[in-house]
């Protein structure tokens, strides 16, 4: 399966900060990334406007031939209590639902994270989190948030970058 990840945010804006990881989602999934043989991209933090930066990005993705595309992030709520697994896809595409729902299933079997509100987040409508970065690539796209970084409980399940890794070679492995 040839497979291109995306780090969410860039190293201007880092995204959700986990004081268990002690790492912003950035900084952490560039650590991710080291431990897993596929193509990757960052946004540029350089390009002013986040629908800018993303429709750059996907620019970059649409030249190749992907498989799969995925984006990497992790949850963060203001409540500590805030938990679980969730996987973002663009509502019209079959393949990008069936990933969706795989990657969930096997975050939740590797570590024992609940997945919530059914795992998967179907997007519909530009306004809607997420929505450009799943839509707008040409293969079947999916922005994965396997924990809660203010959860401590995700993060002691979760056990760091090499287990997320883990994670996300076997899901490429298996489906691939």
């Amino acid at each position: 399966m040839n497979v291109a990840l995306v780090i969410g945010h860039n190293e201007r804006k880092k995204g959700a900060y986990s004081p268990y990881l002690g790492m912003s989602e950035f900084d952490f999934y560039n650590e991710v990334v080291k431990c897993i043989n596929a193509d990757v991209y960052r946004h540029d933090a350089r390009i002013r406007g986040y629908s800018t930066r993303i429709r750059t990005t996907v620019g970059k993705l649409n030249q190749k031939e992907y498989d799969l595309v995925i984006s990497l992030h992790f949850n963060a709520s203001e409540d500590p209590r805030a938990n679980g697994c969730e996987t973002l896809y663009y509502f019209n595409s079959k393949k990008a639902r069936d990933y969706a729902s795989a990657f969930s299933e096997l975050v939740q079997k590797r570590t024992g994270i609940k997945v919530r509100n059914g795992g998967l987040k179907a997007l519909t409508q530009k306004r809607d989190r997420g929505f450009s970065m799943v839509y707008y690539p040409k293969a079947p796209t999916i922005l994965i948030e396997p924990f809660f970084g203010s959860n401590s409980t995700d993060c002691r399940k979760i056990r760091g970058v090499e287990r997320v890794a883990a994670i996300i070679n076997e899901f490429i492995e298996s489906y691939g």
